[in-house]
């Protein structure tokens, strides 16, 4: 056995240990970079999506009573809907409430409670449109717009909904 030929030396050099190491921890990095970025991006998809469930759901609700309506009355900061709908029990007095921050909903088959704080909280993260107003009364339509707030950019909201029937102008039990 002869010691005198360096190449025969079995093993790794330190330098060729350096390099393995950097090599593998930029890898790491990397794909490290790539899992956090996804679950970012997952983050603010859900976020996003369930703010749009969130705001159709508004929507619908405020459609569905004023199609039903036989009285609808928008209060003049525009912040706040009241509808009496022909539908039947807890759903005949209905009303919105959207402010900054916060959306509440009352529902009664009677007098509808006074003030919008001590409504059923809706939703959260509602906000104005710019100057737009939550509500505004066309004739016999309302248009309302809102944006709910996410992770990421909030989530427009806009709609008009009239009246099918020809209201009676009786807000009777409901204001």
């Amino acid at each position: 056995m002869s010691y005198d030929n360096p190449r025969d030396d079995a093993g790794i050099s330190l330098i060729e240990l350096i390099v393995y190491v950097m090599l593998t921890s930029i890898i790491l990095i990397a794909t490290s970079m790539i899992l956090i970025n996804s679950l970012n991006t997952q983050k603010d998809v859900t976020s996003v999506s369930e703010a749009t469930n969130r705001g159709q759901s508004m929507g619908s609700t405020i459609e569905r009573a004023m199609r039903n309506a036989l009285d609808f009355e928008v209060s003049a900061d525009q912040q706040e809907l009241r509808v009496r709908t022909s539908l039947g029990g807890a759903q005949q007095c209905q009303a919105f409430y959207l402010a900054p921050g916060t959306a509440r909903l009352a529902q009664s088959a009677g007098a509808l409670p006074g003030l919008p704080a001590s409504w059923t909280a809706w939703n959260e993260g509602v906000k104005k449109n710019g100057a737009t107003p939550f509500f505004a009364q066309t004739g016999q339509s309302v248009v309302y717009t809102f944006d709910i707030e996410t992770e990421s950019a909030p989530v427009r909201f806009a709609g008009e909904a009239s009246t099918r029937s020809t209201p009676t102008g009786v807000s009777s039990p409901c204001w």
